[in-house]
């Protein structure tokens, strides 16, 4: 295998034995490399095989900013799942998983904890993902010298939830229709086309996604836990995604009879400042 584009030091883009691209990681895999030169196999610790262009795309997007040690402690994780609930989980899942992994470290070191909403219905309804997603945060609190809360175990959990989801379900063709409406109010509200390639489109669906199945399931109507100043700091700021923020509660009220959370309001006008930003190449 030959290096056709290197990442960071300890990931590399190359072609497998079949001609498919592949996503190589290993410590020290890329270091001293260039592009042409042939792969140690010898420090080659894991071949990603993404078979979805797009999400292969994304998935170097994100190992590019990346340190090593998200993508490996994720990796440990979901090989860990896999063979505990005996199932290939869908590929995305290395994109998402590490995404929030990477995200979440941060903001606990930063003081930044979030309330799992759905962690009752999660602990009750899917205890071998709860379970698994519990000894998680063991590994991830010795990894990273960290106390994580038990709401990012139900954070993680619904990551393994999400990546054994068949499309095929009913409620996945709601979701998808659910998400579909949400983004064209924001595309229109803006007048905007969005990067479908980019992270923050990815991360902005990703939590549509659990919204909506928050939505359908009738759990998400937890408590406005948000601090005040901080929502109408963040509001002032994001005036016009805040306005946009209200049309779509609106629109959910209306068609769905359902009440959007305080709480969800502030992560969805987040989420869409982020997604804003990008579209005009400001980020």
């Amino acid at each position: 295998m030959r290096i056709k584009k290197i990442l960071n030091n300890n990931v590399v883009v190359t072609d497998d034995e079949k001609g498919c691209e592949v996503v190589v990681m290993g410590k020290g895999v890329a270091f001293g490399k260039h592009n042409g030169d042939v792969v140690d196999e010898g420090k080659i610790g894991k071949v990603y095989h993404l078979g979805d262009h797009e999400m292969l795309e994304k998935f170097k997007e994100l190992l590019s900013v990346l340190s090593l040690d998200y993508l490996d402690a994720s990796t440990k994780i979901i090989e860990m799942a896999e063979k505990d609930l005996d199932t290939v989980l869908n590929e995305t899942i290395y994109i998402s998983l590490t995404d929030h992994i990477h995200m979440a470290i941060h903001r606990l070191r930063e003081g930044i904890p979030l309330r799992n909403m759905m962690l009752w219905e999660i602990r009750r309804f899917y205890p071998k993902e709860f379970s698994l997603a519990e000894k998680a945060v063991l590994m991830l609190e010795a990894r990273f010298d960290l106390d994580i809360p038990e709401d990012e175990a139900g954070f993680i959990a619904m990551h393994l939830i999400d990546a054994q989801l068949d499309i095929k379900q009913p409620m996945a063709d709601k979701i998808v229709h659910l998400i579909d409406e949400i983004t064209s109010i924001v595309r229109r509200f803006f007048g905007i086309e969005f990067d479908k390639d980019s992270l923050s489109y990815y991360r902005f669906v990703t939590h549509l996604k659990f919204f909506a199945q928050r939505m359908y399931s009738g759990s998400g109507q937890g408590g406005d836990e948000i601090d005040t100043e901080m929502e109408a700091m963040v509001q002032k700021k994001y005036r016009q995604a805040h306005e946009c923020v209200d049309r779509i509660v609106a629109f959910i009220a209306k068609k769905y009879r359902y009440a959007v959370s305080g709480e969800e309001q502030f992560y969805l006008l987040i989420h869409i400042a982020k997604v804003l930003r990008k579209s005009k190449g400001q980020e």
